[in-house]
């Protein structure tokens, strides 16, 4: 949404193709409820190339924002988020502390008590500067 009410699908795509309207003149869940809004969010999956549909690490990441895609996949394909191995290497990174987590909630264990179950040094690179 800009300053003055413009709303637009999406922050990285603010451009008259992409506005949904104002909210002076409509309601903000009108606006969303558009077909446009509607199709707009069905291409992010849409577009998506074979290497993302089958990619292990979708799940986090689902090709992430369209506005990235401008690489190709190993293949040749286009659409592909050119942070594609980064992301890869930090998902599966932080895959099992994750999982660990996740698992703790099922519990209803808090999800921070995680701090006391790693290695000292995981804790410090675990906090912020």
């Amino acid at each position: 949404m800009e300053h003055n009410g413009d709303l637009y699908s999406c922050d990285h795509f603010v451009y008259p193709k992409y506005k949904l309207g104002n909210i002076m003149n409509e309601s903000v869940t009108a606006l969303v409820n558009t077909g446009r809004q509607k199709a707009f969010g069905q291409a992010k999956s849409d577009t998506l190339p074979k290497y993302c549909r089958e990619c292990e690490v979708r799940f986090a990441c689902n090709g992430e924002c369209p506005k990235h895609r401008f690489a190709k996949t190993p293949d040749g394909e286009e659409g592909l988020n050119y942070l594609c191995a980064g992301y890869k290497k930090f998902f599966r990174h932080v895959e099992p502390t994750m999982r660990k987590m996740a698992e703790l909630m099922q519990a209803r264990i808090a999800p921070a008590s995680i701090m006391g179950m790693l290695p000292i040094g995981a804790k410090r690179q675990a906090r912020f500067p």
